[in-house]
Order: structure tokens, then sequence, then C-alpha cells
């Protein structure tokens, strides 16, 4: 008995040494629990390891899924709202053909379709409301046009087009409401450019409308703001020239000049005002060049050749001599007598008429001249170019215009006056 216990404890002695030298037990990487000899897992985990690798995989593939899915719908939608975009830039641009066609009433539908595929879009609401006022749906057009301003409310192209709109109506406070709110308001591109553009359609609404001192302040305010643009200042030029603010005509048209010494439309236009002035040497001068920078230019026929008239005609031109005085002062009273007679016989005069009172004054004129006695004995200088002033003036009023020299005397005499071209 004491053998047997003595030979178990001498087994499990030797079992202890044998796990001693093995070292510790291993135990489970998932679960923590102690392994058997050489297993590398515990039975449990085993068993229920395939099935938390599928669920694993089956969740991964689900996100890949799911990612693949989100680029998918991704895609289609800008692949989706890319058509809609081209569909809508086609209809507008049809919209917009038809409206430059000037078939406004044809570029209705197009734009409203192209706003089926782009809602709300101010370009194409903008030009929606352009082709209703175009077409004459001024009742439509006010109130869609107002519609957009409520939710564009500084919209400088909104109140220009209301501008024009109301300007067909015939109302005219409000078409000058809403071109200055155009000018003061936000353009959606080219600002400075769309706004001169605007002002000058307001310039010539209110001369049209014979409101002159308006058109001459707005047109100041658009001189006194141009970049160093020759064809600014020609364009500023030649609105001063229209409204016959001669000065400001010619400073501009000078301006333009020194940006473009040879520009052939500033020449002219610094010549047309320099006329205009009573600065005929000047007016010859400046169209002179005009002339030769623009051969093919015939409008400048006409005020070159009476530049050149007035020229050699003024008797009171600075630097004559008084022979040359006198004798251009003779020549007028001859161009301005044979013209008065051949009026008169042309047209019924009675006895107090202006133009039998003119034939009386000629006759001492005539008389003294005729006898050839030379300056001393000729009636003085001044009554000569009175009578000759007084009678070109008559005579236009009551048979036209006469030639190039007929019309430079009359422009002397409106000068003499104190008055313009």
């Amino acid at each position: 008995m004491r053998g047997t216990d003595r030979g178990e404890a001498t087994a499990t002695e030797a079992q202890n040494d044998e796990t001693a030298a093995r070292g510790p037990a291993a135990e489970c990487p998932r679960c923590g629990s102690k392994l058997p000899a050489g297993a590398k897992e515990c039975a449990e985990c085993g068993s229920r390891g395939w099935f938390t690798t599928s669920r694993q995989t089956t969740v991964v593939l689900s996100l890949i899924l799911l990612c693949a899915q989100f680029l998918l719908t991704g895609f289609l939608n800008r692949k989706f709202e890319g058509r809609e975009r081209e569909m809508a830039r086609q209809w507008y641009d049809r919209g917009v053909a038809e409206l430059a066609a000037g078939r406004a009433e044809a570029a209705l539908n197009p734009l409203r379709t192209a706003l089926v595929y782009s809602r709300n879009n101010p370009q194409y609401e903008l030009r929606l409301g352009e082709a209703l006022v175009a077409g004459e749906h001024y009742g439509e057009a006010k109130t869609y046009l107002l519609t957009l301003l409520e939710r564009q409310p500084g919209s400088s192209e909104l109140n220009l087009e209301l501008a024009r709109l109301a300007a067909r109506e015939g109302d005219v406070s409000e078409a000058i409401h809403y071109y200055e709110a155009s000018l003061y308001g936000v353009w959606e591109s080219n600002g400075e450019q769309q706004r001169r553009a605007a002002r000058r359609e307001l310039i010539a609404y209110l001369s049209d409308h014979g409101q002159k001192a308006e058109a001459l302040a707005h047109t100041m305010s658009y001189a006194a703001n141009l970049p160093p643009d020759a064809g600014l200042h020609i364009q500023a030029g030649e609105l001063f020239l229209a409204e016959q603010n001669y000065d400001h005509a010619e400073e501009q048209f000078r301006e333009a000049l020194a940006l473009a010494p040879h520009n052939a439309a500033a020449l002219a236009g610094a010549g047309r005002a320099a006329l205009a002035k009573g600065e005929y040497a000047d007016a010859e001068r400046f169209l002179n060049r005009a002339n030769r920078a623009n051969p093919s230019d015939g409008s400048l026929a006409e005020p070159l050749a009476l530049a050149r008239a007035l020229v050699s005609l003024d008797p009171s031109a600075p630097g004559l001599t008084d022979t040359e005085s006198q004798r251009r002062a003779i020549h007028a009273y001859q161009l301005a007598a044979l013209r008065l007679d051949t009026c008169m016989g042309s047209v019924e005069s009675g006895a107090n008429s202006p133009l039998r009172v003119l034939a009386e004054r000629e006759k001492p004129i005539d008389m003294k001249l005729r006898r050839k006695r030379g300056p001393p004995n000729d009636p003085p200088r001044s009554t000569i170019v009175e009578f000759a002033l007084d009678a070109e003036q008559a005579v236009t009023a009551a048979c036209g215009s006469g030639s190039v020299e007929d019309r430079a005397l009359t422009i002397l005499a409106v000068h003499r006056s104190g008055g313009g071209q």
C-alpha cells in the first residue's frame, strides 16, 4: 500500500516536472480559456468560427454594395441633371434666336420650355420678360417682371425692362423712374458698360419727350465718369451735339483726339461742334483732317463746303485788312441782292412784306456801289453787311435754302444775333 502511494506520488511529480518543463498552459486567443495540450483554440470557439467569419464578410460586402449604390445613384443623378441643363440651354438658345430675329411670339414657347428644365434661372426669366414686352403682352409682362423684381429687388436688368415697358405704354414718369432705378441697381455682368448703355437710352428718351434739362444733366454725369476710351468720348460728344451743347461736345471730341489723334469720327465731331460755335477756321481744319482720314465718308462733304464758304465769306474774321473786309462785305451784298430779286420773282409779296421792305433798303446801297468811286465813297461796311445778312434770312424763310454761300451767309446772320447754327 505504501509502495503504491509512493508510486503514484512519483508519477505525479514526474508529470508536474514535464508540465513545468513545457511552461504555463496556453489560452484560447478568442475567449481566453485554458487550452488542452497541443490545441490552438478551445472547442467552443472552433465550433462557431465559420459563422463569425461569414458575418464579417457579409457586413463588408453590404458596405461595398451600399457605396456602389450611392456612387451609381450620384452618377445617374448628375447625368440626368446634365441632360436637363442641356435641354434647357437648347430651348433657351432657340428662344433667344427667335427674339433676335424679331419674332417675339415665336420666342415665348421655347423660353417657357427652357424654364421647365431650369426653374428659377434668372437669365432665362429675364429673356422671357423681354419676349413678353417685345410681343406686346404688356399686362402679362408687367405682372411677370414685377414678380421677378420682388425676388431680386436690386436687379438693374429687370428695372430696365420695366422702363422699356412703361415707355411702350406711354407712361413717361414710370419709365423715367425705372430707368433711373436701373442706373443705381446691380447688374449681373459688365456693370459699367451696361450702366452707360442704359444712361444713353434714358438720355434719348428724355430728349424725345422734351425734358432737355434732365437729358443734359444725365449727359454730364455720363461724360464725367468715362475711362480713357476714345470711342466713349466720341459717344459723349455726339450726345452733347444732339443737345446743342457745343462747348461740351467739342471738349469731348478733343478728349477723344488726345487718345486717338487720327480718329475720323472724333475729327468730324470736333469740326461740327466748332462750326456750330462759329469757330470757322477750326471747323475747316478739323473737317479737312476728317476727310483725309476717311475719304469715303460722304456726310463730310456738306459741312466741309460750308466751313470753307464761311472762312472765305466772313467779313468780320480776325486778321483781315480793311480792304479784304470791305471786299467780302460787298460780295455778301451781291449774293443777297441777287437772291432777293430771284425770290421776289417767284413768290407774291405785298407792299409791306419783309421782302419788299428789304428791296427798298437795297436801293440806296445799290446806287452808291454802282458809282464805283471806291471804298471812301461806298456805304458803311456795317450797312452793307447788315442788309446782306437780313436779306439772306428773310429769303431763306420765304424761298428755302440756296447755294452753299447763301447758307453760309444765313449762318453768319444767326451767329450775329447770338444764336447757334
